[in-house]
């Protein structure tokens, strides 16, 4: 019981936590391995107590005789609860899966048109289009796609900065983070924590981002670019130079000098593949005690 009850106070309490560091220029690359790790204690700590009833009691009705009806229910409910989580996120995951195969179709038979040849890995796909473009598209292989019109309003090292922020993105894996953070919120949104995921990693990944291409390239090239490319598109499930948060990204980049590093982005990788492990492995636990109640 009492595990339960932390798990909520951790799902309720800390999303203005994170929010508060995030403000105050704590490295985004770590906050992203926390928030990985919180999501972690919430789901483990919520799911636990109801699993470990349910099979103790599975186990006594196998042996035992039988057990007790409301801590039965209760376990049983618990255990279904997670695995209605599951199944709603692991929807989400499945249409965000989709659209973003279907954009990389698209923008791989733009290749096609444009070049003669699919896209290859590494390079820029660069569309004639005069609106200045900038974005990143997870898939294989990876895009960056950028347009004509961003070498027209922008100049050379600013380019240059575009480019090496939306491949972070790429190389970050932060795709995979937002497809994360979505999912968690489609199984429990209604844990704060879970429900503020999506809008909080997507902050998180542009931010982190920002510290790369800062890195490699100067923060003065990215500042301009981000001036310039405020209300820039980009498509959906994609990453672009533009965001909800860029007043924020202007600050950080007029702060201290980016210091996150590769293992702090390995870090935030990590935090992502730990929720997608210990999401599986709750549900095959509850889908184990579930059958076999049934078989008992």
């Amino acid at each position: 019981m009492w595990w339960t009850i932390g798990g909520i106070a951790v799902g309720v309490l800390t999303p203005p936590l994170l929010r508060a560091l995030t403000r105050r220029g704590v490295d985004a690359a770590v906050l992203l391995a926390v928030w990985g790790v919180l999501v972690c204690v919430t789901l483990t700590a919520v799911a636990l107590p109801g699993l470990a009833e349910l099979l103790h009691r599975c186990w006594l009705a196998l042996h035992a005789g039988p057990p007790g009806g409301v801590d039965t229910i209760a376990g049983i409910i618990s255990a279904a609860a997670l695995g209605i989580a599951a199944i709603r996120g692991g929807w989400q995951l499945s249409l965000t899966g989709r659209h973003r195969r279907r954009l990389h179709n698209k923008h791989a038979e733009l290749a096609w048109l444009l070049t003669g040849r699919g896209p290859q890995p590494g390079a820029v796909l660069w569309l004639p289009a005069a609106e200045p473009l900038a974005y990143s598209l997870a898939g294989d292989p990876p895009l960056v796609v950028m347009s004509t019109g961003l070498q027209q309003c922008l100049d050379r090292a600013s380019v240059r900065a575009v480019e090496a922020h939306e491949r972070a993105h790429v190389g970050r894996r932060h795709h995979l983070l937002i497809a994360v953070a979505q999912a968690v919120a489609a199984g429990l949104g209604w844990l704060p924590l879970m429900r503020h995921s999506p809008s909080l990693v997507r902050t998180l990944v542009e931010l982190d981002a920002d510290a790369h291409a800062a890195r490699t390239h100067g923060r003065q090239g990215l500042r301009r670019a981000l001036h310039a490319l405020k209300s820039a598109p980009a498509p959906s499930p994609a990453l672009g130079i533009a965001g909800d948060c860029t007043e924020l990204r202007l600050a950080r980049l007029d702060g201290r000098r980016p210091s996150a590093g590769r293992i702090a982005g390995s870090s935030a990788v990590w935090g992502a593949t730990l929720v997608l492990a210990v999401t599986t492995v709750l549900t095959f636990a509850a889908l184990t005690g579930l059958a076999s109640c049934t078989t008992g």
